[in-house]
């Protein structure tokens, strides 16, 4: 028999006291009761996330250039996001920090082509996450 999750367990019993709480003295209680349903990831979100992981190109240059960011650039808003097609993206919060972030890109990316597994062409590209 597996682990039993505490986390499950309280959760289980709250919804039990919500349904007690609603529920009607002598009438049936419905098998599948709303109050005691547990919100499951939908197919959709399960298909996305499965094919955004088979589709992560694995790159020495990227896990370099994760490791050493803070270390390069300590101060910068930007984040490294992915690796694509030769593309390196990195990640902002807001259009006023990509807006900020787009005359820094040549600096950015002469620094990342010092690094030893760089490639000798790629790019250096905003995006807001």
């Amino acid at each position: 028999m597996g682990k039993v999750d505490p986390k499950k367990i309280a959760r289980d019993v709250a919804a039990r006291r919500r349904l007690a709480s609603r529920a009607t003295p002598g009438l049936p209680i419905d098998g599948d009761a709303v109050e005691t349903r547990v919100p499951m990831p939908g197919i959709g979100k399960l298909m996305d996330d499965l094919l955004a992981s088979m589709l992560v190109e694995k790159s020495p240059f990227f896990d370099q250039v994760c490791e050493k960011w803070m270390e390069l650039f300590p101060d910068c808003v930007a984040k490294p996001g992915r690796w694509q097609d030769g593309r390196l993206f990195l990640y902002v919060r807001t259009s006023g920090q990509l807006f900020g972030m787009r005359t820094k890109l040549p600096t950015i990316k002469r620094a990342l082509a010092a690094l030893p597994t760089a490639p000798k062409r790629f790019s250096v590209n905003l995006e807001i996450h």
